[in-house]
């Protein structure tokens, strides 16, 4: 007997499934409607295990967090590609966590892949192609077409069969350890939700606004968030990043300057363009010592003869990422490397930065220690 795709539409079904799936693996991943509905939920859980592929639907009113038991059970392998976003939703949502994850983003990019999205690793190894036409579909609607829990599916069915290639090539390149520490390391990631009252600074770009721009971007967001729940729409639907930078730049004062500045960036007046103007008025109108704060970007930290030394720390981490055939970023990224330096200048080590791997410093011992010197 083939494969085949199954609907779970019940706890009770749920329960009567987890006890089939035995010693695995299961491969496992989510959809949700992010693109389409505001605040997101997790539409569907796919787990593929054996010669089943069992479509869970939440909406179903089905008790996911009867899932908790297979997926911290360390013995049995769970399966996943690019799981950071979906180990948050399951955790925000059902107080979900793993363990025994094998990531399979994660394990194509150590052993050297630098195209390692999933269709094209299929692709690569398998002569699979998937089909992404369904990628941005509304996965709140119901019932699903017979395409959408086929391209569901899909995305799990062929995850253990990529594990066994990645998990050989990786013994190949010693380098099943380096694996199994960030697969460690990913098993800790939790919803930690993010404050709304810093959203604004998460806005790309906008730490070059002086102060009363950034107010005029933190109302602005503000606003953007209560009518984004007010409508059940995605914020980018409601004004985008550019059009939030724009006018936090130049702070329209009537109609005509907001037409003609969101004119500017190829797109119409926002329908709320009433409430954007009082934004701005406020934020024009505060006090000084209301306007927030700029936050000093990390490489401001640093002289003249620190960025000479990172600019060389960077180059001989280059150096060994082409000799292991890493990307530079895989075996450690700018960010890290700048604490490591400015940790060096205290006179603390450099390899206890945060976010820096055990095999991360085993390769780039030499040059954290030149750091010390």
């Amino acid at each position: 007997m083939g494969r085949r795709i199954e609907w779970c539409r019940s706890s009770d079904e749920l329960a009567g499934w987890i006890e089939r799936i035995g010693s695995g693996p299961l491969a496992l991943d989510t959809e949700a409607d992010s693109l389409h509905h505001y605040p997101e939920k997790v539409c569907l859980i796919q787990l593929s295990f054996g010669e089943i592929d069992l479509l869970v639907d939440p909406l179903a009113g089905v008790d996911s967090t009867l899932l908790a038991r297979p997926l911290l059970d360390p013995m049995l392998p769970k399966l996943l590609h690019g799981a950071d976003y979906d180990l948050r939703i399951l955790n925000r949502d059902y107080g979900l966590e793993f363990r025994g994850l094998f990531d399979t983003m994660i394990a194509a990019r150590l052993v050297g892949n630098r195209k390692f999205g999933l269709a094209a690793l299929l692709d690569e190894h398998f002569d699979v192609v998937l089909n992404k036409s369904l990628q941005r579909a509304d996965w709140s609607r119901r019932p699903l077409s017979e395409a959408m829990a086929t391209y569901a599916a899909t995305d799990t069915r062929h995850l253990a069969a990529l594990v066994s290639v990645l998990e050989e090539r990786l013994a190949e390149l010693g380098r099943t350890a380096w694996a199994a520490e960030e697969f460690e390391v990913l098993e800790k990631v939790r919803w930690t939700g993010k404050s709304d009252d810093d959203a604004f600074r998460r806005i790309k770009g906008g730490g070059s606004l002086d102060r009363r721009g950034l107010a005029v971007l933190r109302e602005l967001v503000g606003l953007r968030e209560r009518l984004a729940r007010e409508t059940d729409r995605p914020p980018f639907k409601i004004i985008n990043n550019d059009r939030l930078l724009a006018i936090a730049n130049e702070r329209p004062t009537d109609s005509r300057q907001l037409g003609a500045l969101l004119s500017n960036k190829g797109g119409r007046s926002v329908r709320w363009s009433g409430e954007v103007l009082t934004c701005v008025a406020r934020a024009l109108a505060m006090p000084t010592t209301e306007l927030p704060e700029r936050r000093r970007r990390s490489m401001g930290r640093l002289s003249g003869p620190e960025q000479t030394r990172l600019s060389l720390l960077l180059q001989q981490r280059d150096a060994v990422a082409q000799d292991l055939d890493l990307e530079p970023s895989v075996l450690a990224p700018r960010g890290v490397l700048e604490g490591a330096l400015v940790r060096a200048g205290r006179g603390e080590d450099p390899g206890q930065t945060p976010g820096l791997r055990e095999w991360q410093r085993e390769q780039l011992q030499v040059p954290l220690a030149a750091l010390t010197v």
